[in-house]
């Protein structure tokens, strides 16, 4: 772990830079569809998108799932994805003394009436957020685990991804995705080796949403595009993977008001080139 972190460490300058780039050019890993308007819905709906590129938004029934309880567990953040099967993985995040964070993650394999002890994916969170940090999100493919987060590590703040090849037994070193200025957002969705993140820019004062990409199971990212169209801010992402096609959905506001009630939340689906 601490090779990896030293590594990311070092890197940090010419990654972000790369990562800049390829936001702001917006690549050519997608070809996308015209954005829509989609039905606001409140927490506990989640995209979909099918194989025609068809994006909607479905009941989540996995919300208010509880794998842990305690003072130090914050309830809020509990994020959690079902496989196939009736096994269900859950990722949440527990604070310390300090109000620092420990990611952790837990399997059910009775759809949630009894869980496993839970494991640590990521230890490293230096901030003093406490509980009021952005959640997790996970998502399960084919015996795969993936966690997107965004905590401040020793390096940086920013959005930051691990997975699990045992089905969430046990996870792989965690990697950076995107370094910036702040906490922010994410979502992720996977469809056996397609994952896909997307998440609301950790900088700059117009914040949009941007999506990376892997075609082989999360092992790297090598496209990193613009989700939402830059017209006023974006926030809230969402994402959805189905085969090569990838939905990203977004809360945008005019700039300049931050009222959630005359937010509109926009869908655009990517088909991968």
């Amino acid at each position: 772990m601490m090779r990896w972190r030293t590594f990311l460490q070092a890197t940090l300058p010419w990654r972000a830079a790369l990562a800049a780039l390829a936001l702001a050019c917006g690549g050519d890993a997608l070809v996308w569809t015209d954005p829509i308007t989609l039905a606001d819905a409140a927490g506990d709906a989640r995209l979909v998108v099918d194989d025609h590129g068809h994006a909607t938004l479905v009941l989540d029934t996995l919300i208010g799932v509880v794998p842990m309880r305690g003072e130090r567990v914050c309830a809020q953040s509990v994020r959690a994805s079902r496989q196939q099967d009736t096994t269900v993985v859950a990722a949440w995040w527990m604070v310390r003394d300090d109000s620092s964070a420990v990611l952790l993650a837990s399997v059910s394999s009775d759809g949630g009436a009894t869980w496993q002890p839970p494991v640590r994916v990521d230890t490293v969170d230096v901030s003093t957020a406490g509980c009021g940090r952005p959640p997790p999100s996970i998502a399960v493919s084919a015996g795969f685990v993936h966690v997107a987060y965004s905590m401040r590590g020793p390096e940086g703040a920013g959005v930051f991804y691990a997975h699990s090849m045992t089905l969430g037994r046990s996870f792989e070193p965690p990697r950076a995705i995107l370094y910036g200025d702040r906490l922010t957002e994410v979502a992720i969705s996977a469809d056996e080796g397609i994952v896909g993140i997307a998440y609301q820019d950790p900088s700059g004062r117009n914040p949009q949403i941007g999506l990376a990409i892997s075609r082989e199971w999360g092992h790297i990212f090598p496209d990193r595009v613009r989700g939402s169209t830059g017209i006023g801010t974006a926030a809230m992402p969402s994402v959805a993977v189905t085969g090569r096609r990838i939905a990203v959905s977004w809360l945008q506001r005019s700039r300049g008001d931050e009222s959630a009630s005359r937010a509109t939340r926009i869908v655009r689906v990517g088909r991968l080139s």
